[in-house]
């Protein structure tokens, strides 16, 4: 399976054909239908005696300290960017062997300094700071590729066009993919944005300044 995984990272081979709803990139490995989850505020027990006490009314209004953080889109321009920069702060360069990013997270393979095919694994969540995840080698004739080569202004454009053209009315996953080169398969470094739902996946491709280069969309 994990080959599997790399070939499709590294080259973008379809994936319409999977029938779960499973997302390249997870921490775990195998298929699964479900987001991240997203832990809410801590329930408030009872009292020591068990029994309820009266609330006090508040004489202040909430601060903004008080209120939830807005959570970033991270399929957006301003969204990868910030997760490129935190990926960044914490590895120490731009260089990625793999970055695949869903609107709650991104995870990216940062090349190690000194180093064409080892890899550190990040997650960044929309937080201050990404996170070291694991580490590995890229797919044989993976050629890393500079998250800063990529024009991410296109990214809402791409969005809107997999939206119109591939086919899949109600997604319920949509992620970005950076295909980087590869010498095996002869490829230059691209891109994808893939629509999912639980019939399956559908794809378009893209170089690095955004121009749409293929599509696949979705078998009636």
């Amino acid at each position: 399976m994990g080959a599997a995984v790399a070939v499709v990272l590294a080259v973008g081979i379809p994936v319409a054909a999977l029938s779960w709803d499973w997302r390249p990139g997870d921490p775990g490995s195998g298929p699964s239908g479900a987001s991240p989850s997203h832990r809410g505020p801590v329930a408030q027990g009872p009292g020591a005696s068990g029994t309820p006490t009266a609330k006090a009314t508040p004489t202040t209004a909430p601060t903004t300290e008080d209120a939830e953080p807005v959570k970033k889109d991270l399929l957006t321009p301003a969204g990868i960017r910030a997760a490129i920069a935190a990926i960044k702060e914490a590895s120490g360069g731009t260089l990625v062997t793999s970055f695949v990013v869903y609107p709650d997270y991104a995870i990216a393979e940062s090349v190690v300094k000194g180093s064409t095919k080892r890899y550190d694994r990040y997650m960044y969540r929309g937080e201050d700071a990404a996170v070291r995840q694991g580490s590995g080698t890229a797919f044989p004739g993976s050629v890393p590729a500079d998250l800063n080569d990529f024009d991410w202004d296109v990214l809402p454009a791409l969005m809107k066009r997999a939206d119109k053209e591939l086919g899949v009315d109600e997604p319920t996953t949509r992620y970005f993919v950076l295909n980087p080169a590869s010498s095996v398969f002869g490829t230059k470094p691209g891109m994808s944005v893939y629509l999912s739902d639980a019939y399956g996946s559908a794809y378009l491709t893209a170089d690095a300044k955004g121009r749409v280069t293929a599509t696949y969309p979705r078998e009636n």
